[in-house]
């Protein structure tokens, strides 16, 4: 209830009244000017008998139960002959209302009534969702809040009846309670009680805050109870005089009183405010929220399509709904007569079999009829369409939905923190008279903020800026987040939408009276002629499906046209695209089309490029990319001239007097001899030459040069522009000055307080107060645009590094010619030795060269080439397999001699170095750099005086006078550098593990492997070569029939063709050539140069196989540990030492070495035997790991193997030698093997691989060669 207002005790006029405005209508609206629905027998029956018991006991009239029982009775009671008459007056009646109904339909009273009555509906539904938010689902559990207070009734006089106040509390402990479903409820004081469904309405969920109420409302619910008791003591109407009398006491009230209870109401609201605060954080008001906002914009849209769209956009009725119209009542009758109760199934069900049953020349009429409603309805759309009526619409829905979407999925969206002057006026508020104008409120608060001090001001500027931060941070978290997303993804649905319906209406609208563009394509100027010569006006038109396979059939038929015909269409094309420009030109200068600009621009639509290729230019204008234009070729550029065929079509052409058979004159030309062509020929080649000459003029001009150079600008911006759309979407935008900073600050504030200033004016006004300011002042502008730029280079670096900015510098990378020919020359290998054979050129490579110059294409010369005669054509194969068979002769000797191995040699060498540069490129790109060592870091802290005490010295001069100057160093202050070469060693050998552990490292060493074999051992090397006297497995019978028949590409169908009968002849040459074969290979066997082959042979087998073991056993083993290194010897020891500080040159340290005493080499010696004893300890454990010893066994055992036979000839020898001398000789023989063996043993362990398998004992060995070679040094 409204709180009203003071009385007053002036009349309004001279014993006048003032007039009381009309009462605003309630409940659901009502049309008044529809023409009134006859009622049926039933309603006029049971409606006289409700009028005669209203009039006879008005009480009555509010039992409902009572008054249907009463209907009932008088419908029961009626005989049946007055309901049959009373139905027929109806149906009459009712006839002549259908069709004022259906005419007053299209009537703005009917249009005005519907929208009111769906105003009403929306806001019942507004007012429906709310109560169920503040009563909430009522279930098991659940807590309730009685509202306000009232009687819970079950009769008028029932002792079960019980009373609830305000704000009563009970817990819901049972559901959906007998029939009613009501409930039961645990109430506090009360205990459980029995609660009626109707009184669900009267109790809100304790979750929701209930709002405060007015003091005047406060002061109404006191004296609520005692003012209806007097209002009834007098007889008054307590419906409409309760509220009168409180109003009139309230208005009696002093205003202390008043204060009082304005006092209560506004420790309520502060209450009520507190509590909302943390209620408005819960899902359930988020989600209330929404499902309003979402109600909210549903409805908006419905309202727009009723006022702004109507019936207009409505499909047209069908056939089938046309006839069913007309039938429907009569079927209807039918079914009320049968006494059945309706069925609506049924009824449908009965209509569409009759409609089926009918035959097409009775459906005809309605198709008809149908066919022009709907074209009717389809005119009228398109009218609609290109109205200010329509448009207006798409805009108000694009507003609706991205208003709903903003509402919706931004409301949990950081807000933005509040400016200096509002955080001061926040502060001061309290301080100024509220009001408008000068000296109140706002105009007030900017007064007193423009006097306040500087530490104030520099306070709240401190304060807003760590606001703002959080406030950044905040936001880019949200950002992050899918509610955000969603928002974005939303927004540009609703905008894609506006943009396709928009650009839709500009074509109808603008578009269509452009000049309809021709075929873009030779093939469609083909199908064009020939739908156009295959049909007639009278032909009734075809389906989409139709064209389509006819479009196939004519396509299939211009892909078989040779190439001169198809240059013809090409040249029909041009023509029509030429004058189609002419056109367009001419309708871009009407006025239509300029408005159609205007349009665009106001709605924030692409425009249409008539003059390019529509579908690419609203793509990038969509996506946002320049569009970078080709340019035309200029005037002066000559043009290639037709070949002899188009010659002799030109001269047919201009012959014909009526129209031109294309397809008859291709025939005549097929038709002429050579003699004849030959004229065509002549001039064609003539013009051919005189073209080239001219085209070799035109680059060599100024304007030639000009046009080559714009084209390979705009191919380069072009290929600029695509790489930075498609690659630096993400990069970092460059911060502002400070400057910007301080004008984007302070021209939004100049903007509000002088609305009507334009834009360059604001600036003006900035730019003077900032060079105003002091350089204190600048300075938290200058420190924000630092700190801008210190983050804008930090992400600018970090992006560099993505896989987008590399893919962006290799596309927009210029290709030096100079680097491009270096690398053509490093890619084609090794220079070509002057004897080696040059491959001769193929039998149609031969006649191409023959015919060059006769104004043929590639594709011309192609098909010149396979219609020449079979054998002029096998001719000139067989030549070219000769020079070929010379060719591969001669250069199979070339390979024999010293320049064709070395030329061979350096090919593989070339192949291999760029397969491993390659790898490094892509795999190695991420490894570790080494570190610089002690004398380099030295010489960058020392660039200064290195440089002052050698001025004239510059490159490798330079090195040694710095190696020279480290040397002269003490110990003492070469120490800090040493220390770090050691600490920047360690560093890098850590991560060089770990990036050796990675995939990219294991592809580039399995790369390695394959290239060079490197870490494979002898297994790795390739296998022996063939020698040239091994005989050469024949080919199967299928190759030979190939070879000998010239078979061709069909050389398998044909072979298959032959039949079991026809391949026996070939089988049986295949069988003799193998016997020759097999035969020749035995005798190799036993030559001198098959056994040294075979055994070759053997022994790379063998070592493969033991290489396969190795990765087998040992190839992926993340666990395995790293095999330990062997130490090294006093010698080594100290040239490693040496070399630390600076002493490389191996002579030098030799010397250094000999001069040394022996009580330093002892010292050294330890140090080696320390070494080596760890060295053995690690290696004993790396020896007992389980996939080691599994890895020496399975050697081992492929070892023995293999190895067997060899011992047991051995000792069968040895038992058939004399018994001493025999002895004698095996003992030194087996001495010598053993010597030989394990000098071949020390130098493989000095060449094994990553995991080997060297005993201790090569170890040591090797270990102790060592340094008995560095004693003797």
């Amino acid at each position: 209830m409204a709180e009203p207002e003071p009385a007053t005790d002036a009349a309004p006029g001279e014993g006048e009244e003032k007039p009381k405005p009309a009462p605003k209508p309630r409940g659901r609206p009502k049309d008044e000017h529809a023409p009134p629905k006859p009622k049926d027998a039933k309603a006029q029956i049971t409606g006289e008998a409700r009028r005669k018991a209203r009039e006879a006991d008005p009480e009555k009239a509010k039992d409902l139960k009572a008054m249907a029982e009463i209907a009932a009775a008088a419908w029961e009671s009626t005989p049946q002959a007055e309901k049959d008459r009373l139905t027929e007056e109806y149906e009459k009646e009712l006839a002549i209302w259908k069709p004022k109904w259906e005419a007053y339909k299209e009537t703005p009273e009917y249009k005005d009534f519907v929208d009111r009555k769906a105003d009403y509906m929306d806001i019942k539904r507004k007012k429906i969702l709310i109560r169920k938010h503040v009563r909430g689902k009522i279930e098991v559990g659940k807590t309730l809040r009685v509202g306000s207070k009232f009687t819970h009734m079950f009769a008028e006089d029932s002792p079960d009846n019980y009373d609830l106040k305000a704000g009563h509390l009970g817990t819901v402990t049972e559901v959906d309670v007998g029939e009613e479903k009501s409930a039961k409820v645990d109430w506090q004081e009360l205990g459980v009680k029995l609660f009626l469904k109707k009184y669900f309405g009267k109790v809100e969920d304790p979750e929701v805050p209930k709002r405060p109420k007015s003091g005047y409302m406060i002061h109404a619910a006191e004296v609520r109870d005692i003012t209806k008791d007097e209002v009834i003591a007098a007889g008054g109407d307590p419906l409409k005089d309760v509220g009168t009398k409180i109003a009139e006491k309230w208005n009696a009230l002093s205003e202390a009183q008043k204060a009082q209870y304005s006092a209560k109401a506004e420790e309520q609201k502060e209450s009520f405010s507190k509590a909302f605060e943390e209620y408005r954080k819960t899902d359930k008001y988020k989600n209330f929220e929404n499902s309003k906002v979402n109600l909210d914009s549903t409805q908006k849209l419905k309202k727009l399509q009723r006022t702004k769209l109507g019936d207009i956009m409505k499909s047209a009725p069908s056939a089938k709904n046309l006839w069913r119209k007309e039938v429907s009542d009569e079927i209807l009758k039918e079914e009320k007569k049968s006494g059945q109760p309706f069925d609506r199934a049924a009824f449908h069900k009965k209509l569409n079999e009759r409609w089926t049953a009918l035959t097409d020349e009775e459906k005809a009429p309605y198709n008809e009829k149908a066919a022009a409603m709907k074209a009717a309805a389809e005119k009228k759309k398109k009218d609609f369409k290109t109205s200010k009526t329509y448009i207006g619409f798409l805009e108000e829905r694009q507003k609706v939905k991205i208003r709903q979407n903003r509402l919706v999925n931004l409301r949990d969206m950081p807000k933005k923190p509040k400016s200096v002057f509002a955080l001061f006026a926040q502060e001061h508020k309290s301080e100024v008279p509220s009001g408008k104008g000068e000296g109140k409120g706002t105009s007030a608060l900017k007064e007193k903020f423009e006097q306040a001090p500087e530490e104030e001001k520099k306070r709240l500027q401190e304060k807003q800026d760590e606001m703002m931060e959080k406030y950044k941070q905040e936001l880019e978290e949200y950002k992050a987040g899918d509610t955000y997303k969603k928002f974005e993804t939303t927004e540009q649905k609703v905008k894609k939408e506006f943009m396709n319906e928009a650009m839709k209406v500009m074509t109808l609208k603008f578009l269509n009276a452009a000049p309809e563009q021709p075929p873009k394509t030779a093939a469609q100027v083909y199908i064009a002629e020939k739908r156009k010569a295959n049909s007639s006006p009278d032909d009734e038109p075809k389906s989409k499906e139709a064209r389509k396979e006819e479009g196939k059939k004519y396509l299939d038929e211009y892909k078989k046209l040779d190439m001169d015909m198809k240059k013809e269409f090409e040249s029909k094309m041009k023509e029509l695209q030429a004058e189609w420009k002419a056109k367009t030109k001419e309708f871009c200068d009407q006025e239509l089309w300029k408005e159609y600009l205007s349009e665009a621009r106001r709605l924030h639509v692409p425009v249409k490029s008539l003059l390019s290729n529509k579908n690419q230019a609203i793509k990038r204008l969509k996506n946002g990319m320049r569009v970078i234009a080709i340019p035309e070729k200029p005037e002066g550029m000559p043009t290639k001239p037709a070949n002899a065929f188009r010659l002799f079509i030109r001269e047919k052409r201009q012959e014909a007097t009526e129209g031109f058979d294309l397809e008859a004159a291709k025939k005549t030309w097929d038709e002429m001899d050579a003699e004849a062509k030959k004229k065509y020929e002549d001039e064609a080649a003539e013009n051919y030459s005189r073209f080239l000459e001219a085209m070799k003029e035109f680059r060599q001009s100024d304007e030639g040069k000009e046009y080559n150079r714009s084209v390979a600008r705009a191919q380069k911006n072009k290929k600029i522009t695509v790489a930075k759309f498609t690659y630096l979407k993400d990069m970092p935008k460059k911060p502002p000055n400070a400057f910007r900073i301080f004008n984007d600050k302070k021209g939004k504030e100049i903007k509000k307080e002088n609305p009507d200033v334009k834009g360059f004016e604001i600036f003006k006004v900035v730019k003077e107060k900032w060079k105003s300011l002091t350089e204190e002042e600048k300075q938290p502008f200058l420190d924000e645009a630092q700190r801008l730029q210190t983050k804008y280079e930090e992400d600018l670096a970090a992006f560099k590094q993505s896989e987008n900015y590399q893919k962006y510098e290799k596309a927009v990378k210029p290709k030096s010619k100079a680097k491009g020919k270096a690398k053509a020359k490093a890619s084609s290998g090794p220079k070509v030795p002057e004897g080696m054979p040059q491959k001769p050129p193929s039998a149609r490579q031969v006649f191409q060269k023959e015919n060059a110059g006769k104004g043929m294409d590639l594709a011309a010369l192609h098909k010149a080439y396979s219609e020449l005669p079979e054998e002029d054509r096998k001719e000139r194969e067989a030549k070219a397999k000769e020079a070929e068979d010379e060719y591969k002769k001669a250069l199979d000797e070339f390979y024999q001699t010293a320049a064709g191995k070395r030329y061979k040699r350096e090919t593989a060498n070339v192949a291999k170095r760029q397969k491993l540069n390659s790898a490094k490129s892509k795999y190695l790109k991420d490894a570790p750099k080494k570190n610089p060592d002690a004398i380099t870091l030295w010489h960058h802290d020392n660039k200064e005086l290195v440089a002052k005490e050698n001025p004239d010295l510059k490159g490798l001069k330079i090195v040694h006078a710095v190696k020279k100057m480290w040397l002269a160093l003490s110990d003492e202050e070469k120490a800090p550098y040493l220390e770090k070469e050691a600490e920047a060693k360690k560093e890098y050998q850590e991560k060089l593990k770990e990036f050796q552990s990675s995939a990219e490292y294991k592809k580039f060493k399995a790369v390695e492997k394959s290239a060079t074999g490197k870490g494979r051992g002898s297994a790795s090397a390739a296998a022996p070569a063939v020698p040239a006297g091994m005989p050469k497995k024949p080919p199967t019978a299928q190759v030979i029939f190939k070879n000998e028949t010239k078979a061709g590409k069909d050389a398998s169908q044909k072979w298959l063709d032959l039949g079991a009968e026809g391949q026996k002849e070939w089988t049986q040459k295949y069988k003799e050539l193998m016997n020759a074969y097999e035969k020749e290979l035995k005798e190799f066997k036993t030559s001198a140069e098959g056994k040294a082959y075979y055994k070759a042979l053997n022994a790379h087998e063998k070592k493969k196989r033991e290489e396969k073991t190795k990765e087998r056993i040992l190839g992926n083993q993340a666990d395995l540990p790293p095999k330990p290194k062997k130490p090294a010897s006093a010698y080594f020891i100290f040239v490693s030492e040496k070399s630390k500080e600076g002493v490389k040159d191996k002579k030098e340290v030799g010397k250094l070495w000999s001069e040394l005493d022996a009580e330093a080499k002892k010292v050294l010696d330890a140090k080696a035997a320390e070494a080596k004893e760890a060295y053995e300890k690690e290696l004993k454990e790396y020896q007992n790991h389980p996939l080691i010893k599994k890895f020496e066994k399975a050697i081992g055992g492929a070892k023995k193997s293999s190895s067997g036979k060899d011992k047991k000839k051995s000792k069968d020898a040895k038992g058939k030698t004399a018994a001493g001398k025999g002895k004698a000789k095996a003992k030194s023989g087996a001495g010598k093997g053993k010597a030989k063996a394990k000098a071949k043993k020390d130098d493989d362990s000095s060449d094994s691989d990553a995991m080997g398998s060297d005993s201790d004992k090569d170890s040591s060995s090797s270990s102790s060669s060592s340094s008995s070679d560095s004693d003797s040094s």
